[in-house]
């Protein structure tokens, strides 16, 4: 019996932290740039986030991949 509820309980466990984990999906980009110019240097970093959810149709421009041949 001890046995069972151990497993329930990891099961459990499991699940949760996979619901509260893979919920979105995350992605950033990173650029930084150095300018030289007579007077100076000028760094410029600009740091973009996109989240995107599984709810979100793909982009219009992907094309549908041949099937393959048999």
């Amino acid at each position: 019996m001890k046995k069972l509820f151990s497993a329930l309980a990891c099961t459990g466990f499991l699940a949760s932290t996979m619901a509260f984990v893979g919920c979105g999906d995350t992605s950033t980009v990173s650029e930084k740039k150095e300018v030289s110019t007579p007077g100076g240097t000028t760094k410029v970093e600009d740091k973009k986030t996109v989240k995107q959810t599984g709810d979100n149709p793909p982009p219009a421009g992907t094309a549908t991949p041949t099937p393959p041949k048999s």
